[in-house]
């Protein structure tokens, strides 16, 4: 990655990282930190200037000079407001600081974003032998290194969506009648139908919502907790089965999910779709029992959400899929809330706001590495339709724009600085490898940045919990 890339990057995240100590530190009356703040956004102006120099020194993009300038310029004003208001010296100066750190921080990613499209070229064809042929959530077998002409392997990770036995005993299944299934690989297939692999993230955010009610006072039990996540897994389990039943045809079309068990016919629509409503109901009967009515109702429609609005309506018929459907993974943060309180507060809003923003971050990643699967399945992805250009751009719009809901949770939750350097530092890592897709215009780095943006969100939730449970 070039080293004026490295640097914007930097200055980016830093600038975020101010903004949201500054919002906290305003929130939680942290006035002992203050100087520090001060002291840490005199290294950010400095970093800043140093962006803004070399983008008129490198005669970078017009709109990049004008960017970096933008955000070099209104960094010293609003730190000035911030000053002015620690000594009661502005009228709601503390509004308007916030805002101006909001300001250079969006010139600065927007300044990235240009400088990314402007400076890389990104209209290079895919290379030659990078096909269609990937699993979902693997990391390609190979991929040509765009900058340097240099092939790399990586050995192949399992899929989201099915398991590494699934995968390699797929050949043999795909010859085999579903009566000479063994007991092993039909218990696997329909394990395989209920996405497990989603489950882990959603529970750790059902569990940031439980969390979460401890700034309300609440006392979180071991009952409620261990049924608010037995009744969402299983209610996950049910849409997942529904999503394979519906697409079980597009599926056999695209190399990546080919060996899905109602495609190798390891098991029958009929019964994969008794086997979806059996988990349903069985997911309203703990949730009735254990939890209340509010959360049993939020998860049966956040099932809905994805089953029928995402998988049915959305998913085939629009590029904004993804953006729209991102409310269905949302929900358990809201879902967790509502399990300990019986009602819906802010904070709970804050985090499925978070996660709707972060999901078309998250998921055109991984629309960018199987591009060439979604378009043979007839599904119309952004990276489809309207180019990996525009795809990438959005990834970064997207990223911005969980970053700031990110804050502002913590600003309202009243959490400590731990959680503004996680985010911080958490997106940085995401935040880099979008970049290096540019430069890398491979699968794998397409797969690095699917990754990366899970582990931003786990890091973000599991600072939650610490923030709430520990700190």
């Amino acid at each position: 990655m070039r080293r004026f890339t490295a640097t914007l990057i930097v200055a980016t995240l830093s600038a975020y990282l101010l903004v949201v100590l500054g919002a906290m530190t305003a929130a939680t009356d942290l006035s002992t930190v203050a100087l520090g703040h001060y002291g840490a956004a005199g290294l950010v102006w400095a970093l800043v200037l140093v962006v803004a120099v070399r983008s008129w020194v490198d005669d970078h993009d017009r709109r990049v000079r004008l960017g970096s300038s933008l955000a070099f310029v209104v960094f010293p004003g609003q730190a000035l407001l911030g000053a002015a208001t620690l000594r009661d010296l502005a009228v709601l100066g503390e509004q308007a600081h916030l805002l101006g750190g909001m300001l250079v921080f969006g010139s600065l990613l927007l300044t990235l974003v240009w400088h990314l499209d402007g400076e890389v070229d990104v209209g290079v064809a895919r290379p030659s032998g990078v096909g269609s042929a990937a699993v979902e959530g693997a990391v390609p077998a190979s991929g040509t290194d765009r900058t340097t002409g240099e092939t790399g392997s990586a050995a192949t990770a399992p899929s989201d969506d099915r398991s590494a036995d699934e995968t390699r005993s797929s050949d043999d299944r795909s010859a085999r009648s579903p009566g000479t299934v063994s007991i092993k690989e039909r218990a696997s297939a329909y394990l395989t139908l209920t996405k497990p692999r989603l489950m882990w993230l959603l529970c750790l955010l059902a569990l940031a919502g439980m969390a979460l009610t401890s700034v309300t006072g609440a006392v979180l039990d071991g009952v409620t907790v261990v049924a608010t996540l037995a009744g969402g897994t299983l209610a996950i389990g049910a849409a997942g089965t529904f999503n394979h039943v519906y697409e079980r045809e597009r599926d056999q079309r695209m190399d990546r999910t080919s060996n899905r068990p109602l495609v190798s016919e390891t098991v029958d629509p009929l019964r994969a779709t008794v086997f979806g409503a059996a988990l349903f109901v069985a997911s309203m009967a703990v949730l009735l029992t254990f939890t209340n009515q509010l959360t049993a109702a939020l998860t049966a429609f956040a099932a809905f959400y994805y089953a029928v609005i995402y998988t049915v309506v959305l998913k085939p018929s629009t590029t904004w899929n993804t953006v729209i459907g991102g409310g269905s993974g949302a929900l358990p943060a809201v879902i967790g809330w509502t399990a300990i309180t019986g009602t819906v507060g802010l904070p709970a809003l804050l985090l499925a706001a978070v996660v709707f923003c972060w999901t078309p971050a998250h998921f055109y990643n991984l629309a960018i590495a199987c591009r060439d699967g979604y378009d043979e399945a007839g599904y119309p992805m952004l990276p489809v339709e309207r180019g990996v250009a525009l795809a990438r751009r959005r990834i970064l719009y997207w990223l911005g724009a969980t970053l700031l809901v990110a804050g502002g949770l913590g600003m309202v939750a009243e959490f400590t600085p731990v959680y503004a350097f996680v985010s911080a530092f958490a997106g940085l890592g995401f935040l880099w490898a979008v970049a290096e897709q540019y430069y890398r215009d491979t699968e794998r780095a397409a797969y690095r940045s699917f990754y990366a943006s899970n582990a931003y969100l786990g890091a973000v939730l599991l600072a939650i919990i610490f923030e709430t449970a520990v700190a």
